[in-house]
């Protein structure tokens, strides 16, 4: 048999489109979304470095403010006009040790909260909890003042040397109220805690001396930490 050839296409072939030039109509479709996109990302980290920089420059200016005062009015004038301020914090702190020292324990609690209210995490929080402890124990809270120690001491996240003292004074509160057997367990959890801290050794030196009847409990010492 003869082979018999296919028929030939009378159309002519479609010839695809080089990529170059494919490229060219899409950008000369969608060229100006495109700008516009870059555009707005620009834009925004350009917003962005301008707030970054101005939020820099109003702490910068804080911070000289804060540096400029000499004077507890000084001071007074800082925290009211930068509530809710970290150095406002301080301001409130260094109030109520003032406060304090004077034998104003209310205050001083008053002071103390005020701080913690705003403080940030570290040594200075821990020197506000303890102060406000102390001072409603001076000024007859008695048991706001032992929860609020006894949270101290508990709190394993706390400096050491903050929850031993924090101890001493609740065996202190403990002592005054015939609590033999409660000074006796807080002296041993401090030496727990640190078997170095001199307030461990105090609290078993209360313990030691205690007598079976209530004795009267000594004037609270302010805390040792103190802030600059």
């Amino acid at each position: 048999m003869t082979k018999i050839d296919a028929p030939t296409d009378p159309k002519t072939p479609v010839v695809e489109p080089h990529f170059g030039d494919r490229l060219r109509l899409a950008w000369e479709r969608y060229g100006n979304a495109i700008y516009l996109f870059c555009g707005l990302i620009a834009a925004a980290i350009l917003a962005k470095g301008v707030i970054d920089y101005l939020a820099a420059q109003k702490e910068f200016a804080v911070q000289k403010a804060f540096g400029a005062c000499t004077t507890p009015e000084s001071y007074l004038a800082f925290a009211a006009e930068h509530p809710g301020h970290p150095l406002s914090a301080l301001v409130d702190l260094r109030s109520a040790d003032q406060s304090y020292s004077e034998g104003k324990f209310a205050d001083a609690a008053a002071g103390y909260e005020r701080a913690l209210a705003i403080m940030p995490p570290g040594p200075f929080k821990a020197r506000a909890r303890l102060g406000l402890a102390i001072s409603r124990a001076q000024a007859g809270g008695g048991a706001d003042a032992e929860t609020g120690l006894r949270q101290i001491v508990s709190d394993g996240t706390e400096l050491k040397a903050v929850r031993c003292e924090a101890g001493y004074h609740l065996a202190v509160l403990a002592a005054a109220a015939g609590r033999v057997t409660e000074v006796q367990k807080l002296a041993e959890q401090l030496m727990q805690i640190d078997s170095s801290s001199p307030f461990a050794e105090r609290t078993f030196q209360l313990r030691s001396a205690l007598p079976e009847t209530p004795r009267t409990s000594t004037l609270l010492s302010v805390p040792a930490v103190q802030a600059h």
